[in-house]
């Protein structure tokens, strides 16, 4: 199916944040120029097209590396990850000081549910 680009009033919310820990005060060193690495989540409301999408977390700086991938869930299963027929890309992913900044495309003509990964190294 070809996926046209969904309106803009149809930008998918966030469903949970929970899966985002706290940063931690007095990193201890982990080697070489790592303090830190920090992974999580976000699940979103069943979407399709291109959207520009924000993940405001306090681990995150301007120059922290954010590694993301996005994939499309099973509610009903949990919300496991699987590869459906539907092709889902991230791009131009930009951190900034509490926040990083990236697009998703999801080529598909029904909205669908997804979950981004996010891996954090400062």
């Amino acid at each position: 199916m070809t996926a046209s680009n969904a309106p803009a009033s149809s930008t998918p919310p966030t469903i949970t944040e929970a899966s985002l820990p706290p940063q931690a005060e007095g990193l201890a060193e982990i080697g070489g120029n790592l303090r830190a690495a920090w992974r999580g989540w976000h699940l979103w409301t069943p979407s399709y097209g291109t959207h520009r999408l924000r993940i405001d977390w306090g681990v995150i700086d301007v120059d922290s590396t954010v590694v993301m991938e996005v994939c499309e869930i099973n509610p009903s299963a949990g919300n496991t990850r699987f590869i459906g027929d539907a092709n889902f890309n991230i791009w131009r992913i930009a951190p900034g000081q509490g926040v990083v900044h990236f697009g998703v495309y999801i080529n598909w003509g029904s909205p669908l549910p997804m979950r981004t990964d996010i891996l954090v190294f400062n």
